[in-house]
């Protein structure tokens, strides 16, 4: 994964890398968390979300946890049955 820290500075100022700088750890950590959930867009994210990454690991997890549980996986299912393959794995 490749982060364009120049396309984050031109959409939310110098301010954006300063607190990435300041918040490195919280950062990869959190970055890592989104990897070990299988997500494969996390540079497109943080280019939506930067902030979000700055946060604690701790916040950052309860807020993606509260997003996911969120989310209306029984209408998804009930739409694409073959999702219930994974069952099988």
């Amino acid at each position: 994964m490749n982060l364009d820290f120049e396309r984050l500075k031109e959409l939310y100022g110098n301010n954006i890398l300063l607190n990435y700088s300041d918040n490195i750890y919280e950062v990869v950590d959190n970055i890592k968390y989104l990897e070990s959930l299988g997500f494969n867009n996390i540079s497109e994210i943080i280019e939506y979300n930067p902030y979000i990454f700055i946060k604690s690991n701790d916040i950052f997890k309860e807020k993606i946890n509260n997003l996911i549980s969120s989310l209306d996986y029984i209408e998804r299912l009930d739409e694409d049955i073959s999702l219930w393959d994974t069952l099988n794995e």
